[in-house]
């Protein structure tokens, strides 16, 4: 379940990232090179996708927090920090994640960011597609997100064996209910980052995510739509290096 790059030296920090439905690890090609050494970037690859198709795909959230913070608490270790990045559907994982992680192991993360993506107790803005027929089905996914690209779009038979687990990915990101019984905000720092031109998520439910929280909250408006992992690689692979090694290089003065 966790994807990664064997590094020669120890890095500083672990980042155990989550991509947004229907996707899998290459959704953040090129990030694990471009953060080495300092920082060991660790792909979640949920079943359904890549070199987990032919498996199915989770159908609930329970379940899937459950496996994924197992498979990362035995991918820890014990005397490195760790953070979570998710984008969009992977978000809100990441979040239920480190609850859950917390609940097993006492451990909290040193940073949780979090991408196109509304707060996970926000009353969700968008109607249920999940259950329209492929062809509509199809039609919103684009207009909302543009996830889907073009030389899947013309591959009729390519198309039709994805289909299945980006429809139970976002049927699971519809029938998820926020919990409002977790003991206490997470006590790391949340970066929340969104498109300007993103249809799906607004400013106050991005704003939200501060409620999430003890630690401190920052916000980041892109010039983009939903899906930006690509286009806005190098902005957010710099904030997110900022924000981890100069949180590590304080907590090693204090060590």
């Amino acid at each position: 379940m966790l994807r990664r790059i064997p590094s020669r030296s120890k890095p500083a920090v672990q980042l155990f990232c989550i991509p947004h439905a229907g996707r899998g690890p290459s959704a953040f090609r090129g990030w694990a090179k471009a953060l080495l050494p300092e920082i060991e970037t660790i792909i979640v690859e949920l079943p359904g996708r890549e070199t987990r198709f032919h498996e199915p795909p989770y159908r609930q959230m329970q379940p899937l927090v459950a496996d994924i913070s197992q498979t990362v608490i035995d991918g820890m270790e014990d005397d490195l920090p760790f953070a979570f990045l998710g984008n969009s559907m992977g978000s809100v994982i990441a979040f239920e994640t480190l609850h859950q992680i917390r609940r097993r192991t006492g451990r909290d993360a040193m940073h949780l960011f979090v991408s196109a993506a509304a707060a996970p107790h926000c009353e969700p803005i968008l109607a249920p597609i999940s259950h329209l027929e492929d062809q509509d089905f199809i039609g919103v996914v684009q207009e909302r997100y543009g996830a889907i690209p073009s030389p899947v779009l013309d591959d009729k038979e390519f198309l039709a064996s994805v289909l299945p687990t980006l429809r139970a990915d976002i049927r699971l990101l519809e029938e998820y209910r926020y919990r409002g019984n977790k003991p206490e905000p997470l006590a790391c720092p949340i970066t929340a980052f969104r498109g300007k031109l993103d249809p799906t998520v607004t400013n106050d439910q991005i704003d939200a995510w501060r409620e999430q929280t003890s630690g401190t909250f920052r916000c980041f408006s892109l010039e983009r739509g939903h899906l930006y992992l690509d286009s806005a690689r190098d902005f957010l692979l710099e904030h997110i290096r900022v924000a981890l090694l100069t949180a590590e290089s304080a907590i090693g003065e204090l060590r």
